[in-house]
């Protein structure tokens, strides 16, 4: 079978996969205005279409604005980690190929879809392969270790007791297997005996992921030695996170939705963690699941719903900033930048890991 022959295949699968996932979705919510049964009899609730039509704009705008800020932080936060792989770039460049592969992130059907075309970009600029992409999957590995630890924290004060009498979802308590997961690899790849190991490497080879597991050691054990760069890095990976979770609370408290705050905390890290698995293209009907299934304490699917769609909507108007750079930037054509999202790829799928700078 061709390798584009199993890209066909697996764009297939993920399409069947996301289609069935919307069709659950749809059943589990009402399109239109009814009536439930509860306890006090009979309650009217609004349908999906009521609860967009309600929604309080002050604090949608003012969602859109964080989503706004945690892209730009997100982008401040890899040109430190492009500096750290003495790859130059200034401020606003990596601020427009930010936005650029926020953009291309909903278009794109691969597995790593914008970030292909950060790193082409990138790779254009320095010429150098291995440490354009190793900078990127550290920008996504720091994020998602912040985000687990702020889920643990979060589950930890719930467990000790701080709020009495709260119950949480059991799958959150894979929270602690994710964190102990991210430890291992930080103690494996800052460890410079076991990096060394040609051992430990030749172990390593046989294991599934094998590829992707040793571009992450390398992004790690190129950054064990950031020195003052390391605190910026924390600062900002904290205002991308906390921008992130207070942007959807502000999205529920526009529908009115009854949520304590401590559940976005919780439960968002976990389903962001869930959804970086490309599992459907722009994981559509993964991320309404999710949604569904964490938040049903609020009991109305309806609203819990219109949330993940609007935060999804969220997602396309921040990215817009990137359609207007693609088509009023610096000019490329399609075919040149197919050629270069196949290189990328190419590189990802080299044997060899990426050469140290």
């Amino acid at each position: 079978m061709t390798k584009g022959s199993r890209k066909s295949l697996l764009l297939i699968g993920k399409v069947m996969v996301m289609t069935i996932l919307v069709i659950l979705v749809a059943g589990q919510v009402h399109w239109r205005d009814y009536q439930a049964i509860s306890a006090e009899g009979a309650v009217f609730r609004p349908g999906l279409a009521t609860c967009l039509q309600d929604i309080r704009l002050s604090f949608y705008f003012g969602a859109l604005f964080l989503q706004l800020v945690a892209i730009i932080c997100s982008a401040l936060r890899w040109r430190l980690l492009l500096l750290v792989q003495q790859i130059m770039l200034d401020k606003a460049s990596v601020i427009r190929l930010t936005f650029l592969g926020d953009f291309f992130n909903h278009f794109l059907p691969g597995a790593v879809g914008g970030d292909a075309v950060k790193a082409f970009y990138v790779m254009r600029h320095s010429g150098r392969k291995g440490p354009a992409l190793v900078s990127i999957f550290a920008n996504r590995f720091a994020g998602l270790c912040l985000l687990a630890f702020i889920a643990l924290l979060t589950l930890s004060a719930l467990l000790a007791g701080g709020w009495s009498g709260v119950s949480v979802k059991g799958p959150v308590y894979s929270i602690y297997l994710i964190c102990l997961l991210i430890v291992f690899i930080l103690i494996i790849s800052l460890s410079r005996k076991l990096y060394l190991s040609k051992r430990l490497k030749r172990l390593t080879s046989y294991l599934p992921f094998s590829r992707q597991l040793n571009v992450v050691r390398e992004a790690l054990h190129r950054y064990r030695q950031m020195g003052g760069l390391l605190v910026p890095v924390l600062i900002f990976s904290t205002l991308i996170v906390i921008s992130f979770i207070i942007s959807v609370r502000l999205i529920g408290l526009s529908l009115e939705i009854d949520i304590p705050w401590y559940h976005y905390f919780l439960y968002l890290p976990l389903i962001t963690i869930m959804t970086s698995v490309p599992i459907t293209p722009g994981g559509v009907g993964v991320l309404e699941e999710l949604y569904l299934y964490f938040f049903s304490q609020a009991g109305d699917p309806n609203k819990i719903l219109a949330m993940a769609l609007l935060y999804r909507l969220g997602l396309l108007i921040s990215s817009l900033p990137g359609a207007l750079i693609f088509l009023f930037g610096r000019k490329i054509s399609r075919g040149q930048l197919l050629d270069g999202l196949e290189e990328v790829e190419m590189v990802m799928a080299e044997d060899e890991e990426p050469s140290a700078p």
